[in-house]
């Protein structure tokens, strides 16, 4: 076989001609060749309306590549190119695993948690093997390299610069056009256009990967690390709510609520500001509807809470028979028919930093970032001002994710495995049963209310009986009824029924205190427990397997909200997502905050409300209908109030509404802005602020 190669070498060594082209061409083709791989292997095909920028810019970058190989004399010429294609190999294949894992992208925004993610290395070695003939793939070209190196790259350093000027005009004539094509999709009247996306990378890195592939993202996320990400700007006016309440005026009783805001001076702010960019928060905020008090308001004043963030859990487990303590949370609480759990883009971290905070963002540096930043709504720190005992628990390392510095700077007493957490199961995954047991002790018979946070771990993958140690646990625990169903959906029930075991746990020893009426429990995923196959997903989830991932219904999930003191259930059909957990509880509660100050809202205020999902892009849902980003297609909903010609206008403003959320979200933990505005925040007559505090004061640090 290899004779038959250098034939066919020898032939093309013939013509001068040829071997100049394939020589400039090579590296450009290859990338191309690669990004092609990648994305009918994440994407599940190649040619759609995005191709042609993939393709143009794929094959610009990689004439780049070849002028830089052409400038070097001919034997360091080949070597350039052979360390090249190794490291495009190598790096290809590192996103094809990492996106199978962990069904996102990596970004170099993740870099400083690159040790955290090392720990699951088990996940990593399976999603390598899963895709080891993609792995192949990549390195075929960096073999031929090895193979007939000498007929593929032309070593005539004397003709560098024949070599150079047509790979530097290939580079112009397959990226000037893009370029054009992408600057000029800047004024066209949609809302996300390829410019939105090739500009504004953090927001939506997901949908820059199926554009411009992945050494092209690669490369703007590196820039913008290094030099600062744009930031869109908007005017105050673009982002009012599409569908205004009229704050219930027109209802006396509703108008006695009042608004869940503070006394802030936005103008002063403003005027105080150091950048032009915090100028133009404290103008956003100020511009926002903030959300109305409600009948719910205080509900659950001076009670204690039991707030629970559930890894990769699934309300499709829960049933009367398997998981009785579950089903009766899910069905005499209060009842969300319409939650949905997006993966913001930095798996559970960010799934946890939306639950906590009430806001979003697109890596898993958040809550490490978080640690050094001003929370005073992060519900430890109001409670704790409140007079609470606040304490937060994880059966897995304290430092994972940056845990340490965020959950203590969160208003809490920090304890997970290494950090005064002892647990006497070490395997992987640890208990969520155990976990309960050892840490109730802490706070209850207590004449003190209490706050504790959970982050659990017993759901975590891999979802085979083999690689879960909970599922193995578990396994002789399982109904008849799931006897018949694949083994990834039979291990991910029995993983999770750790989750039945650490609420009967806490029920019984609150009950046994006396102290169960008293407290609520508030449970939600960080996300859908995506490490399952798409035949997996397909068969717990009942919807079909074609194109599951970007199945809105894929990510409709519970948010079990109970007290045993409810003497009846409370259904809400809204649609609504994670990151309107806190601002939900902050009302419940009675506590004192500001509604503008979050991107998520109450569920429970008067007027429309939508579900943010990062899914086909930057996608929602509201009581209106839902909104494909991907497809730009809206679909009414059945109770749709539009007409025909009112449906485009309110499209476009919600979507103003969504990215302004996507920007301001993540400039608010990027500048601390919480810490800037709370010096405007007007005191009360005791002297206190309107709303907790962090501990510590101004100290932006974590103890």
């Amino acid at each position: 076989m290899k004779d038959r190669l250098y034939n066919v070498m020898d032939v093309i060594g013939e013509s001068q001609y040829a071997r100049d082209v394939i020589g400039v061409l090579y590296l450009p083709v290859t990338l191309l060749y690669m990004e092609m791989l990648a994305k009918s292997n994440i994407f599940g095909g190649v040619f759609d309306e995005k191709f042609k920028y993939l393709m143009f810019l794929s094959l610009a970058m990689g004439s780049l590549l070849s002028l830089v190989a052409m400038l070097l004399p001919g034997r360091v010429r080949r070597r350039f190119c052979k360390t090249v294609l190794a490291v495009l190999a190598v790096w290809f294949s590192f996103h094809v695993s990492y996106y199978g894992n962990f069904h996102t992208f990596f970004s170099w925004q993740t870099l400083g948690q690159a040790k955290d993610i090392t720990q699951f290395w088990r996940e990593a070695i399976v999603a390598t093997l899963h895709v080891w003939y993609m792995v192949l793939a990549f390195f075929v070209p960096l073999v031929l390299m090895c193979l007939g190196g000498r007929y593929l790259i032309p070593d005539e350093s004397g003709r560098n610069l024949t070599f150079v000027g047509i790979s530097l005009a290939a580079f112009a004539v397959f990226y000037l056009p893009m370029i054009v094509a992408i600057n000029g999709s800047k004024s066209g009247s949609e809302d996300y256009t390829p410019y939105y996306y090739y500009t504004y990378l953090q927001n939506d890195l997901d949908t820059s990967f199926r554009y411009y592939g992945i050494f092209n993202t690669t490369r703007i996320d590196v820039k913008q690390l290094i030099f600062g990400a744009p930031v869109e700007e908007f005017d105050s006016g673009e982002v009012t709510p599409a569908l205004p309440d009229d704050g219930g005026e027109s209802d006396p009783e509703k108008r006695e609520y009042g608004y869940n805001v503070m006394n802030i001076d936005f103008d002063k702010a403003a005027n105080a500001a150091k950048s032009d960019q915090i100028k133009k928060m404290d103008k956003y905020f100020k511009s926002v509807q903030p959300t109305r008090k409600n009948e719910y308001t205080g509900m659950f004043k001076g009670k204690n809470l039991i707030f629970i963030t559930l890894e990769g859990f699934s309300d499709k487990i829960i049933n009367p028979e398997f998981t009785p303590t579950l089903y009766k949370m899910s069905t005499e609480g209060f009842v969300f028919k319409n939650f949905y759990n997006s993966v913001w883009g930095g798996s559970t971290a960010s799934g946890e930093y939306a639950n906590m905070t009430g806001n979003f963002y697109t890596t898993a540096n958040c809550l490490k970032a978080s640690g050094s930043t001003y929370q005073p709504f992060a519900l430890g720190n109001q409670l704790k001002k409140e007079g609470y005992m606040t304490l937060a628990y994880h059966n897995n390392s304290y430092t994972y994710y940056g845990r340490n510095k965020s959950h203590p700077n969160f208003g809490y007493k920090w304890k997970a495995t290494g950090n005064g957490l002892t647990l006497k199961y070490n395997g992987w995954p640890r208990s969520d049963k155990e976990m309960a047991e050892v840490t109730v002790k802490d706070y209850i018979g207590l004449d003190q209310p209490f706050h504790a946070y959970y982050m659990s771990v017993s759901g975590h993958a891999n979802y085979t009986f083999g690689g879960n140690s909970m599922s193995s646990r578990h396994k002789g625990d399982l109904p008849e009824y799931l006897s018949d169903k694949p083994e990834g959906v039979r291990a991910f029930a029995a993983c999770q029924y750790e989750v039945e075991l650490m609420l009967r746990t806490l029920v019984d020893a609150l009950d046994q205190a006396g102290e169960l009426e008293d407290t609520v429990f508030a449970m939600a995923a960080d996300h859908y427990p995506y490490a399952l196959s798409d035949e997996d997903l397909s068969e717990l989830y009942g919807i079909p397997r074609e194109g599951i991932r970007e199945n809105f219904d894929l990510y409709r999930n519970g948010f079990l909200l109970w007290s045993a003191s409810m003497s009846e259930p409370v259904t809400v059909d809204k649609p609504c997502s994670t990151i309107d957990i806190l601002p939900t509880l902050s009302n419940l509660f009675g506590l004192e905050y500001d509604s503008r100050l979050m991107m998520g809202s109450d569920i429970m205020a008067e007027g429309d409300h939508f579900a943010l999902i990062k899914v086909n892009g930057w996608s929602w849902i509201s009581t209106q209908g839902e909104y494909n980003a991907s497809a730009k297609r809206f679909t009414p909903s059945a109770d749709c109030t539009l007409s025909e010609s009112e449906t485009a206008d309110y499209v476009s403003a919600m979507n103003k509404i969504v990215r302004a959320k996507q920007t301001y979200s993540k400039q608010l933990l990027d500048k601390d802005y919480y810490k800037h505005i709370w010096k405007f925040v007007s005191k009360d007559k005791t002297g206190s602020t309107s709303a907790a505090e962090p501990e510590g004061g101004e100290t932006t640090k974590a103890e």
